[in-house]
């Protein structure tokens, strides 16, 4: 009945994984960079001329410290240089080159935990307590990022969390220090879904044993249930449908077993970092690719070289593609990150761009404030700003940050500026808005 469908390669919902440090990849041939360019002159924003506060007034001309968590070791490694780049562009786009913000040169203090949420939390309270940081941005691991989430809250300093994406982040670990700019793995399985159930009725999912790997999966189990699908293997709340595996496996030969006993039509991939092309290899040795559909997320680029020449013609989720946005932002971004790196952007080098912009205009409005009190109320004041993907809108009651999300069609792996994709629609930020899923104390902020 679906012979046809075995045939394709759906890529779907969610992917933060990136494989290799971009500046230690083997050179390849990159776009001839454009002339260099200024970041659009934009008029003062009402927000931006108002009178200073008292705090504000304390602050003028002392540095801004920014604590930048990132991942520069470990499995996610290849994902800490898109995340830098991207930030330190966006400061340079968001302050028209001055890197002064109300009166307050930026210093950028970065930190690499390595996906290790004990280190993460040792570096965010070194940050804030021995260097004095006032803002906190990052980091890669949902792990990680959760555990920070803790730090942020007790010290009353704004976490500003890109490009980890666990729901749960702004879900049940909600606080009302943490905001995002990264997409949740809810949005990715809502933009997904329903490519994903005209390719099959019957799913199975495999994901990370950590907190990206259970939203993603629990993300799925929701959208597919609702649309009628059904799980053979653990399929209840609690397992999401799915066979968890330890991040740090090599071996998958064991899971994929289970993956061919449980007879599905449809296969849903969540993975990142290193390990994804292993994942891939093994997949195609067994056949899987010949038994069911096969969905994953649009990766990065050196992965996509890697890993998916057999995968062409799949179609799926990419969180950003230098190649799709179409507005001046991203024109900037492209062409300023080929002048500096000799490459186009890859796939959080636009989330890092969206941080540091949504930082700045924060502290633009608030005029060099940047006590939580005074980020809160901007930031939950019907707060949008311009980025890389387009118009990004944070919603007030979770922190929740809507985008565009891109559904595309992989068309090859080896074109020498990384153009591997074309878009088949382009999902709004209200399309994908995922529902509230605030707890306990918090569950009344849900409209």
């Amino acid at each position: 009945m679906f012979a046809e469908r075995k045939t394709l390669r759906l890529l779907v919902a969610v992917l933060v994984g990136l494989t290799l440090l971009l500046a230690a990849c083997k050179p390849t041939p990159t776009p001839t960079p454009p002339p260099p360019t200024q970041p659009p002159t934009e008029e003062p924003t009402e927000e931006a001329t108002e009178a200073p506060t008292e705090e504000a007034t304390e602050e003028a001309g002392k540095p801004l410290k920014v604590g930048l968590l990132t991942d520069q070791s470990g499995l996610l490694a290849i994902y800490g240089p898109m995340q830098e780049r991207g930030f330190r562009l966006g400061l340079e786009y968001a302050t028209d080159g001055t890197m002064e913000v109300a009166g307050r040169p930026i210093e950028v203090i970065v930190r690499d935990n390595g996906s290790d949420p004990e280190k993460a939390v040792a570096d965010a309270r070194e940050l804030i307590e021995a260097e004095g940081v006032e803002i906190l941005v990052g980091t890669v691991s949902s792990g990680a990022t959760m555990a920070v989430q803790e730090v942020a809250a007790e010290n009353e300093v704004i976490l500003i969390v890109e490009p980890a994406a666990a729901t749960d982040i702004t879900g049940k670990n909600f606080n009302p220090y943490t905001f995002r700019t990264s997409r949740t793995n809810y949005q990715d399985a809502m933009v997904m879904g329903q490519g994903l159930l005209e390719m099959g009725d019957t799913f199975v999912q495999i994901a990370p044993d950590y907190a990206f790997g259970y939203g993603s999966a629990c993300g799925f189990y929701a959208v597919v249930k609702a649309g009628g699908g059904t799980f053979p293997v653990n399929d209840t709340p609690e397992g999401c449908g799915a066979i968890f595996i330890p991040f740090d496996t090599t071996d998958f030969t064991p899971y994929l077993q289970q993956v061919l006993d449980a007879d599905a039509d449809v296969l849903i991939v969540t993975w990142a970092g290193a390990g994804f092309v292993p994942l891939f290899q093994q997949m195609q040795q067994l056949g899987i690719f010949d038994e069911m559909v096969v969905g994953t997320g649009i990766g990065d680029n050196q992965t996509l070289a890697a890993g998916y020449a057999d995968a062409i013609g799949s179609t799926g989720i990419v969180v950003y593609h230098y190649t799709l946005p179409d507005n001046p932002v991203n024109d900037w971004l492209v062409q300023r990150h080929i002048e500096e790196y000799g490459t186009p952007p890859d796939l959080f080098t636009g989330g890092g761009m969206a941080a540091a912009i949504m930082l700045i205009e924060g502290v633009k409005r608030t005029n060099g404030d940047t006590s939580a009190d005074a980020l809160i109320q901007v930031y939950e004041d019907d707060f949008t700003f311009e980025g890389p993907n387009g118009t990004y809108i944070i919603r007030p009651y979770d922190h929740v940050a809507l985008m565009p999300l891109y559904y595309v069609r992989l068309t090859n792996v080896t074109d020498p500026d990384f153009k591997f994709v074309e878009l088949i629609r382009e999902f709004a930020p209200e399309e994908a808005a995922p529902p509230c899923l605030l707890e306990g104390e918090y569950a009344d902020r849900c409209p």
